[in-house]
């Protein structure tokens, strides 16, 4: 349990957030000001160093108010949130644009590597803001900047503030789930006719459309999770218009050229080589997938002639309890939601020799956040905060950001999790998570990791990897531990008798998890990746997203499709910059993950090659290319091998 402290934490409010984020701001200005005034000979001290306190300020406004929009129970500290948060932005453009400070950094000797590569980012953030256009384009610039960050917001907006949920016919529609499940959804106690409510929050969603033999159900909760979030339809069709507008007023053909520009990848047409070279590859290896279970739904309905999307789940689940012997149903007893969070806590400690403290936040915003300070070979190295569990006016999705970021000598950073995951306080019983659940826990655990290792980067624009498209590699690299019996036996044991999981039912697990590899790569990779370029490739601005999505996943997904839903209006994805037309961030990231794990030769354990791991991929944030961190850490340049071998390797 997480210890008081002497005062109970007091959640910020919607005043004392606008009052602090002001005081904020105003250094921001007051610094910008005074580096719009400096004058020859710039230096280090007079260019660089009031630029970092310049991108401190900014830094702390924008990532405190994204974890408050996305997580804070109270409405009113939300709205404020965003509104500073565009303020923050608008500002920050200001300073992107200054034609004195973009002169003032090219003039700037800049013997250290560290300051010659700070200056060179900046200048490229600089340029890619406009700086070098006319006045009237830099001010079109900034408008279409500010309508992009409203648009962002009302689209994330949407979709966390509607929850769905279906009412079951009877509780005989609860069949196939496991016991747990059905305990947690019995008939609520205040409702009249005594129904039964499934919700599209994962907890819910998740093992309902795994297990579920009723199809009706499965179907009708797919329909309402797909019809979420329906003004974002119109939200997505701005933000297409809006971000080309913006790349054309650049200088680029197209958003997905600018968005792409200064990641690994580059250009569109990289990127094209890249997803058909996969393509090739996964292709076959998913249509055989997708043969096996029609060939088991035709053992329900011999005339079947296709799987619906609705169906992917349960009968991938059916394939892998007949040729595999393994039913995800088993290894649930084994995953309580407690005993997950403490083995994640363990094993990083153990991996990369940090210590985790339970601290109670100061300004916790709800009471089942949990805190923790933590140290790096004996040195503090920050706070985490862990928000795991679904409720109303959060976010449903997960993912990690920066409540703030360490700046060495400045402040600490801390770095929090947003999840949606079973709460032990509110079910009966014990909080059972899915195994690909805690597969989702580690990942999200891994960009966690990430930024506790770089809070020594002395820059905040550096504190971070430039290429936005390697950023999900250490988080999907830290994915294959919960896949070994060794890590697994440390903390999975049966909620009844006590017993450690058993070697066989991990073999199982590990043999069952690589099917259905082809058709996620291809049905949910390939597919959506080319799904956000086609959004951005300057074709079509601004076309209606459920034509676009019909269109695309069409040729890259076998499975039927529910007609007449709102999709793609709840990807979450495509709200911000970052993932807009760069989905392919996941696959791209990897492919790099698993060309990583070879280093290991087969010994996850192995804490010298995990530690090198912490200091030569992840404490140096953007200190280098993503590309130079890769090969200081394998000795070689990266390559698809790895991945490669894994997609083409046949489950036995």
């Amino acid at each position: 349990a997480v210890p008081t402290t002497a005062t109970s934490p007091t959640p910020v409010t919607a005043a004392q957030l606008e009052a602090r984020d002001r005081a904020r701001l105003d250094r921001a200005t007051q610094l910008l000001a005074r580096l719009e005034a400096a004058t020859p000979p710039f230096s280090v001290a007079s260019v660089l160093v009031p630029l970092n306190e310049l991108h401190v300020e900014l830094s702390n406004v924008s990532a405190e108010a994204g974890i408050y929009t996305a997580m804070h129970p109270d409405r009113a500290v939300r709205e404020t949130a965003e509104r500073m948060q565009r303020e923050s932005i608008d500002l920050g453009q200001r300073a992107l644009q200054s034609t004195t400070l973009y002169a003032a950094l090219a003039a700037v000797p800049a013997s250290d590597p560290l300051d010659r590569r700070f200056i060179e980012l900046v200048r490229q953030d600089m340029k890619r803001a406009g700086v070098e256009l006319g006045d009237a384009d830099r001010a079109r610039a900034r408008t279409l900047r500010s309508k992009l960050t409203a648009l962002g917001q009302d689209h994330a907006r949407n979709i966390r503030d509607d929850t769905r949920f279906i009412t079951l016919e009877s509780e005989a529609e609860l069949a196939g789930l496991p016991a747990d499940y059905v305990r947690a959804h019995r008939p609520s106690s205040d409702s009249v006719d005594g129904k039964i409510t499934i919700t599209t929050n994962p907890p819910d969603m998740i093992p309902f459309m795994t297990y579920a033999t009723s199809d009706r159900a499965r179907k009708a909760l797919q329909r309402e999770g797909l019809d979420r979030a329906q003004p974002n339809v119109q939200v997505l069709q701005e933000l297409t218009t809006t971000r080309h507008e913006l790349a054309r007023l650049l200088g680029y053909p197209t958003w997905a050229s600018y968005n792409l520009e200064e990641r690994m990848v580059g250009t569109p047409e990289q990127l094209e080589r890249f997803l058909t070279e996969i393509e090739a590859i996964a292709r076959p290896v998913a249509m055989a997938e997708f043969q096996l279970l029609l060939e088991e739904k035709r053992l329900d309905d011999p005339a079947a002639t296709t799987v619906g999307e609705w169906e992917q789940l349960y009968y991938t689940n059916r394939v892998k309890t007949k040729r595999f012997r393994f039913d995800a149903q088993d290894v649930r007893p084994y995953l309580e939601y407690r005993t997950v969070r403490q083995a994640i806590l363990d094993l990083n400690a153990e991996l990369f020799n940090m210590t985790f403290t339970p601290v109670m936040h100061e300004e916790r915003w709800h009471p089942s956040v949990e805190s923790f300070d933590v140290t790096i070979d004996g040195t503090p190295a920050g706070r985490i905060s862990l928000d795991m569990h679904p409720r109303e006016g959060k976010n449903k999705w997960f993912f990690n950001a920066p409540l703030r970021v360490a700046v060495p000598g400045a402040q600490t950073g801390h770095g929090v999790l947003n999840c949606n995951f079973p709460d032990p306080a509110s079910v009966e019983g014990p909080a059972l998570m899915e195994h690909s659940q805690v597969v989702t826990y580690f990942h999200e655990f891994g960009h966690l990791v990430h930024g506790l290792a770089r809070a020594n980067v002395r820059y905040i624009r550096l504190s971070r990897v430039s290429e936005g498209d390697f950023m999900e590699a250490p988080s999907q690299f830290l994915e294959e531990w919960i896949f070994d019996h060794r890590v697994l036996t440390r903390f999975a044991r049966h909620i009844e008798t006590g017993q450690p999981i058993p070697e066989d039912l991990v073999r199982r697990l590990r043999d069952a998890r690589d099917f259905g590899k082809g058709l996620r790569t291809l049905t949910a990779s390939i597919a959506l990746s080319r799904l956000s370029l086609a959004l951005h490739d300057g074709t079509r601005p601004g076309a209606d997203p459920r034509a676009l999505a019909a269109e695309v996943l069409g040729r890259y997904s076998p499975f039927e499709r529910l007609a007449g839903t709102a999709h793609p209006a709840s990807w979450e994805h495509m709200n911000g910059d970052h993932y807009s037309a760069a989905y392919y961030t996941y696959l791209w990231s990897s492919t790099i993950a698993k060309d990583l794990h070879t280093a290991f030769g087969g010994d996850l354990m192995d804490t010298t090659v995990s530690r090198r791991y912490r200091d030569e991929i992840l404490a140096p944030g953007g200190t280098k290319p993503a590309a130079r961190l890769v090969r200081d850490f394998l000795g070689r340049p990266g390559d698809l091998r790895a991945f490669t071998a894994w997609l083409t390797e046949r489950a036995t």
